[in-house]
């Protein structure tokens, strides 16, 4: 195995640490000024629920057919270059999502906004793996953290453009424009890309057996949060007759709370273990579900949301740790391994809110993530001691 750079741990790797958090910043707030726009579009486009859904699913089948190629990228590259490329692709995109004006354009626009996020997606996580490596304590959850934090700005964003009467797509350029601006000074802080660029294993690896196991706990994860980030808005609006600035209110109170709980995240790991802060999260997202769709006023359905933010927050942190953590696997591979897996989540998702809103309530729709949660909470601490994580 190649010799890595040397590094001053007291400053290239805290100076990496704060460039990492700052990516996942970058990524949150794209996607967070982003989703509130989806009720736009659907009016904008006039369609149903369904075909809201079903169009949706471009954005995953993007990344899913693509993710597989962010191993051999990262081998070939590093990290440090798939996570830049794929973000400023992403950034010049993401304006275009709101421009488009029939579904025949927005559905292959969605496909590319699918495949640059998932590259920067999986680029930064295996960035923020290494960093961690050479940590002494947990930092996975706060660097997760700053993509929440991203997302509620995001929010806050939208909220605030909606209030001064700016265009979508004029919001979306100036969004782009920051924190694209954002990147950019982030790269010069990440860790060389000869750290973790032609390392040892394979470059693909076929989920099975422990992977399989992270990977479909991954997918149930990323099932329950891409419903609430991608209907969050709709349901507030259509279903509980808010406006438009409160509907991006409620998912910024969402990615606060998931900013809160992955704060939160790496002392609790520290003091009670990774095993046991999962099954918690779970059953916090499970309850704060149940909240949003049965109390059905704004107020007390955000808060609901954001209970579901502080319940989600870790699960996907700490399933990535121990995608790392799989004997025989390096770091890099095993997440790309996963990632796919859980955005087939988002595959899947989509087009069953749509469908199950159509034939019965979003409500309905939404509190099935409570069942999701559930299955987490019951299955995902057992996978964990197969792992090397603790």
């Amino acid at each position: 195995m190649p010799s890595s750079p040397v590094l001053n741990v007291d400053r290239d790797v805290v100076r990496a640490r704060i460039a990492v958090s700052a990516v996942f910043l970058a990524n949150g707030a794209l996607l967070g000024g982003w989703v509130p726009h989806i009720a736009f579009v659907k009016q904008t486009l006039g369609v149903s629920s369904s075909v809201l859904g079903l169009s949706l699913l471009a954005s995953a089948a993007g990344a899913v057919t693509t993710m597989p190629l962010a191993g051999p990228l990262i081998h070939r590259f590093g990290s440090r270059t798939t996570s830049m490329v794929g973000g400023l692709l992403l950034c010049a995109l993401i304006p275009f999502l709101v421009a488009a004006p029939s579904l025949l354009l927005f559905v292959p626009t969605l496909f590319l906004f699918g495949v640059f996020n998932g590259q920067m997606d999986v680029g930064m996580n295996a960035h923020s793996v290494v960093v961690q490596d050479r940590f002494q304590r947990p930092i996975l959850s706060s660097v997760h953290g700053w993509f929440s934090i991203g997302g509620f700005l995001g929010g806050l964003g939208h909220a605030q453009a909606t209030r001064l009467g700016i265009s979508p797509f004029v919001h979306l350029v100036v969004a782009s424009l920051v924190f694209g601006t954002v990147l950019l000074f982030a790269r010069r802080g990440l860790l060389p890309s000869s750290i973790d660029s032609k390392s040892d294993g394979p470059l693909f690896a076929k989920p099975t057996g422990v992977l399989l196991a992270l990977g479909l706990l991954v997918t149930l994860s990323f099932i329950s949060e891409g419903a609430v980030w991608d209907w969050t808005a709709v349901y507030l609006q259509e279903d509980l007759k808010a406006t438009a600035d409160i509907g991006a209110l409620g998912f910024a109170i969402f990615s606060l709370g998931m900013a809160i709980g992955r704060f939160a995240g790496d002392p609790a790991i520290a003091r009670f273990g990774h095993r046991h802060v999962l099954w918690v999260s779970a059953v916090i997202a499970a309850v704060g579900i149940l909240i949003a769709v049965t109390l059905t006023s704004p107020s007390t359905a955000i808060a609901g949301f954001a209970l579901v933010g502080l319940g989600i927050a870790n699960q996907i942190p700490i399933l990535f740790k121990a995608a790392g953590a799989v004997p025989g696997v390096p770091a890099a591979t095993g997440l790309a391994a996963i990632t796919t897996c859980g955005y087939s989540g988002f595959l899947l998702g989509p087009p069953l809110v749509g469908f199950i809103d159509d034939a019965r309530s979003l409500s309905f729709a939404l509190g099935l993530i409570a069942i999701l949660c559930t299955l987490i909470a019951a299955t995902g601490p057992r996978t964990l001691r197969k792992t090397t994580l603790e």
